[in-house]
């Protein structure tokens, strides 16, 4: 395997999870119309004046073409020396895919005023890219052939499948939550505004329910945990970074209604939140189908 390959993956991989934050960086500090309504330019040049907003934006974007870029070239080499692998075509395929999608939405966003609960689709295609790219350099180490489990069990497969899907829909909550503004909209933890059930109306709802969201998750990776103990090792490994990270992740959600609510913590909350779904991604490798063969019917040979 080319080492130029994997090191360009594992820089694609690095810069996709570096796009991620720069995406987070701009929407919680409100930059994300730093640059007007232009697009693929700020204000219309290429250098814009030095406007924290613009600046932060326009980065952002210089970012995420760079890393854009990166996946192309990244696809582009699997399909062509390595055409026989069908595994890294489809990851990296699965990151180019989600690259273009996230940059079209992103300009559609600056150039036509999208509603909040579009633009929360932005970070859930980013983190799609992040974990297409990341695939692309588990395969480039460990073919999905040697990852694969086999003896897994039905139920173990059933349930990564479902933390994975519920996962999901739990990061675009966080992501509204952060459009909404609603991130202090509950104050103390775990109680919100010192209330066991506050009105379900408003920011509040929107970040409670969140919490929520967020609270059942750990219970589900705790079960997935518990499930990955009589596994193999790759799974084990993947249940316990789950169950860590997810705990930490709540850690960090919880500093936010305690007072500590800046840039720093907000990013935390984020790099977390990526690293638990690169980790579902690990785990999801493992549980992959196997496609059957399909059996051709013969005809009967006649008496």
């Amino acid at each position: 395997m080319s080492r130029a390959l994997r090191n360009l993956s594992l820089l694609t991989t690095a810069a996709m999870f570096l796009v991620v934050l720069m995406g987070a960086w701009v929407t919680n500090t409100g930059s994300a119309d730093g640059c007007g309504a232009h697009w693929p330019l700020c204000h219309g040049t290429f250098m814009p004046d030095w406007d924290y907003e613009a600046i932060v934006e326009f980065s952002h974007r210089v970012v995420a073409g760079i890393a854009g870029l990166m996946t192309t070239i990244l696809f582009l080499w699997v399909w062509r020396k390595l055409p026989k692998r069908r595994d890294l075509f489809w990851a990296a395929l699965t990151g180019l895919a989600f690259v273009v999608w996230q940059g079209a939405l992103g300009a559609l966003a600056v150039l036509w005023p999208q509603p909040k609960a579009v633009l929360a689709l932005h970070f859930g295609f980013s983190v799609m890219c992040f974990a297409g790219v990341l695939m692309v350099s588990i395969l480039l180490y460990r073919p999905l052939g040697e990852l694969r489990d086999l003896t897994v069990s039905p139920a173990l497969r059933r349930w990564i499948w479902t933390v994975i899907g519920y996962t999901y829909v739990v990061m675009y909550l966080g992501a509204y939550v952060r459009h909404q503004d609603a991130a202090l909209a509950c104050t103390g933890w775990p109680l919100c505004n010192d209330q066991l059930l506050p009105p379900l109306t408003g920011p509040v709802g929107v970040n409670f329910i969140h919490r929520v969201g967020a609270a059942l998750s750990v219970v589900i990776v705790i079960r997935l945990w518990s499930m990955t103990r009589a596994a193999s090792r790759g799974l084990r490994l993947g249940g316990n970074l789950a169950l860590l990270l997810v705990l930490l992740q709540v850690v960090s959600g919880a500093l936010f209604p305690l007072g500590y609510y800046n840039l720093l913590t907000q990013m935390l909350h984020t790099s977390l939140i990526t690293a638990f779904w690169g980790v579902l991604s690990y785990l999801a490798l493992q549980i992959w189908p196997i496609r059957q063969p399909t059996q051709v019917q013969l005809p009967e040979a006649s008496a």
